[in-house]
């Protein structure tokens, strides 16, 4: 069971990058002639601790740009043994009243508060504790920044009978515990998402080269996680990011995976993300929901 845990930490998607020297998107263009954006998630991957950390939420997001979350996820989980399915729901709500910064002072995130009960598809869901990692001047650190709400379906409703659904909804209910009325709304949730992965080359020779195919929906748009995994690690670090039209194809430049060490690395991860996101409210009242399909491909690095 700690196998399966773990592997809900794969960098599925990134969800709550606390990187403070992430770079900027860089705008490509493929050899057929479909636009995509390519975005570098860590800058030195030999580091273990490192400061882009991920889940599998689906969500890219800046902590400091958050106020109240609420996401769910379908995910799948492929290796060369077989397909295993879960479902997960996050919430959280930060207090701009208390930040939380840096040594050197700059804004790290705030601190998350509980208000109230959360009901995720009729299921109350668990409050746990929330822990973030980063680095500091160059120090790895851990900070427990409060609480979050959690529920997550490993199989057959096992340990939280919350189960996502595809192209539907998911319907969340509020209650504050001081005074306020009860607030409903649905989170619509996308398409199914399944990618496939072909490669030719090899890291030995350097000449790696990567053809991503999903099953499309010919509007909007998919984003790809590229990550890394260690031997005998289950946890992987996330690299690239790369977001494209939802066409159902990509030719992945092999110059990116040629470049990484790949010598010390054992597998490669490919995320396949599909999302819905919309915004309620406004000021400290805005509310984020996200509902993501999310396929992850773990592969040994040919």
């Amino acid at each position: 069971m700690k196998k399966i845990l773990t592997y809900l930490i794969i960098p599925a998607t990134v969800f709550l990058i606390v990187s403070c020297d992430k770079p900027a998107p860089t705008q490509l263009v493929d050899d057929t002639d479909n636009n995509y954006e390519v975005e570098l998630l860590n800058k030195n991957i030999d580091d273990q601790y490192f400061s882009s950390g991920s889940d599998t939420s689906g969500i890219t997001q800046d902590l400091t740009g958050i106020t109240n979350l609420v996401s769910v996820s379908g995910i799948k989980i492929t290796d060369k043994i077989r397909t295993r399915e879960f479902s997960l729901a996050q919430a959280m709500f930060f207090d701009k009243s208390k930040p939380i910064k840096y040594s050197d002072g700059r804004l790290l995130s705030y601190q998350t508060i509980t208000p109230g009960i959360i009901k995720i598809n009729g299921t109350e869901a668990n409050i746990v504790p929330y822990s973030i990692r980063f680095r500091d001047n160059g120090i790895p650190r851990d900070t427990l920044i409060g609480n979050k709400y959690l529920l997550y379906n490993l199989f057959g409703g096992w340990p939280d009978p919350f189960y996502y659904s595809y192209s539907s909804s998911v319907s969340c209910e509020f209650t504050p515990f001081i005074g306020g009325n009860t607030i409903d709304f649905n989170i619509f949730t996308p398409q199914e998402i399944t990618g496939t992965v072909t490669f030719t080359g090899s890291r030995q020779d350097k000449n790696l080269e990567v053809i991503l195919n999903w099953n499309s929906t010919g509007r909007g748009k998919v984003s790809v996680i590229i990550g890394l995994m260690r031997p005998n690690q289950l946890s992987s670090i996330p690299v690239y990011k790369i977001r494209t039209r939802d066409n159902g194809q990509l030719r992945f430049p092999g110059r990116y995976l040629n470049q990484l060490p790949l010598q010390n690395f054992e597998k490669i991860v490919f995320t396949f993300v599909r999302s819905n996101e919309a915004y309620y409210g406004s000021g400290n009242d805005v509310l984020l929901t996200s509902a993501q399909s999310i396929h992850s491909i773990v592969i040994e690095i040919p």
